[in-house]
């Protein structure tokens, strides 16, 4: 038996095809899932309904939503604009539940957010100490 690695360079990082088939639908033979739910049409529109948001982020400048969708599996969950996402008590448990997670701020509340003067708090004449 050899103890250098020499004999390894005659191995192929290869395997066989059938280990690339799909797996079942369902692991368990003679069940059958149920599918999802139809979206509703609301206004004219389909809307899926929200069962959750997961998360939030702030993607080149606009808010999206993680959305975890009613009667869907977690491969579903999908980033939504927040503009797109109509479930106004999702979005408020959502930041009930992660107050420091990113959201927009509308222009409104933006000038209405009572700012401070740090001139009299951070540049006092103090004398510089080092050097």
């Amino acid at each position: 038996m050899p103890t250098d690695c020499g004999s390894m360079r005659h191995i192929h990082l290869v395997f066989n095809v059938v280990k690339l088939t799909a797996a079942p639908a369902d692991l368990i033979l003679g069940r059958h899932p149920t599918p999802p739910p139809p979206p509703e049409v609301i206004g004219g529109e389909e809307e899926y309904l929200v069962a959750k948001i997961l998360d939030s982020k702030m993607f080149h400048g606009r808010l999206k939503f993680k959305i975890k969708w009613e009667g869907y599996r977690p491969e579903h969950d999908s980033w939504e604009y927040a503009v797109e996402v109509h479930a106004p008590e999702r979005v408020a448990d959502f930041y009930r539940k992660h107050p420091a997670a990113p959201r927009q701020i509308q222009a409104v509340t933006f000038t209405q957010i009572p700012f401070q003067q740090l001139t009299s708090i951070y540049f006092e004449s103090k004398p510089l100490k080092g050097g």
